[in-house]
């Protein structure tokens, strides 16, 4: 099985995990350890979008701590009050589709960063569909 995406969330110290893995017949999405089967890669998206949204929301009012993290194969991107991740200072990394995708947002709140997250995975996913394809 290949990793595709994970995301992480945090609001005032509880969190909530979505991890999606491909293993030839479809792609299994790991909603806080629990496995589904999606039949596309669009269909685990918008499943751990939902699943992380519903978690956030909450934290939209501006009054609860939260943070998100998203890991795709070039790299993680955090959001909010996230623990530092370390790494990623090199002058081609700076220039990634990560990086210019995180760039785009400007702190407006928990589902927006979702949304940003879910930008930056579809680039990633979509790369690695036409690696494969070639």
């Amino acid at each position: 099985m290949s990793e595709l995406f994970s995301l992480d969330a945090q609001v005032c110290g509880f969190e909530r995990h979505a991890k999606a893995e491909a293993d030839g017949l479809g792609i299994t999405l790991y909603l806080d350890g629990q496995p589904t089967r999606h039949g596309s890669v669009n269909d685990a998206i918008r499943g751990a979008r939902d699943f992380i949204g519903e978690f956030l929301r909450p934290a939209e009012r501006g009054d609860r701590p939260w943070g998100l993290r998203v890991s795709v194969s070039g790299g993680a991107a955090v959001y909010g009050e996230w623990p530092l991740v370390g790494g990623g200072g090199s002058p081609s990394f700076r220039k990634s589709p990560l990086v210019r995708i995180r760039e785009r947002w400007h702190d407006s709140g928990p589902v927006s960063a979702l949304e940003n997250a879910i930008q930056i995975i579809r680039e990633y996913v979509s790369r690695g569909s036409q690696r494969l394809a070639a």
